[in-house]
C-alpha cells in the first residue's frame, strides 16, 4: 500500500504488477489475492487485467486515482471499533498484538489527541473509549 501511494503522489498514471500466472494453470494464489484487493478497492483505483490487455495473465496494469488506506489508518478504525465500550491501554495492546505495541500506543495516543478517543480515569486503570 506504501508504495502505492508514494507512485501515486509522484504523479504516476500506471503501475504494472508482474505477479506470475500460477504454475497449475488455474491462476496463481498471489494473482487472484491481488486481484481481490484490487477490486475491494475500486473506488480508490482501476485495473485492467493481463489477459484483456495483451492475452498475458502473468501480470495486472493498475492505475491510481486516490491513496489507499494505510496499515495504521485500518489500525486506528479497529481501535475505536474495538473502544465502544472502555478499554484499558493493555487491553488493546493484547487484541491488537499482531501489530506491535510500539505502534498500538502511537495509534491510541494519536486517536486520543485528535479527540477520536477519550481516556478517563477509574481507580488504578486508565481506560480509553471512542463514545
Amino acid at each position: 500500500m506504501a508504495a502505492y501511494n508514494q507512485h501515486l503522489q509522484r504523479g504516476r498514471s500506471c503501475i504494472d504488477v508482474v505477479h506470475g500466472y500460477g504454475s497449475s494453470g488455474t491462476g496463481g494464489v498471489i494473482k487472484r489475492r491481488l486481484r481481490a484487493l484490487l477490486a475491494a478497492h475500486a473506488g480508490q483505483l482501476s485495473f485492467v487485467r493481463g489477459e484483456d490487455l495483451d492475452h498475458n495473465p502473468g501480470h495486472t496494469e493498475v492505475h491510481p486515482r486516490n491513496p489507499l488506506p494505510t496499515a495504521a489508518d485500518d489500525l486506528a478504525t479497529a481501535i475505536i471499533d474495538y473502544c465502544s465500550n472502555a478499554r484499558t491501554l493493555e487491553k488493546i495492546a493484547g487484541r491488537f498484538r499482531r501489530h506491535g505495541m510500539p505502534a498500538v500506543q502511537a495509534a491510541v495516543r494519536t486517536l486520543t489527541s485528535s479527540g477520536r478517543l477519550r481516556s478517563a480515569q477509574r481507580g488504578a486503570h486508565k481506560l480509553f473509549c471512542s463514545q
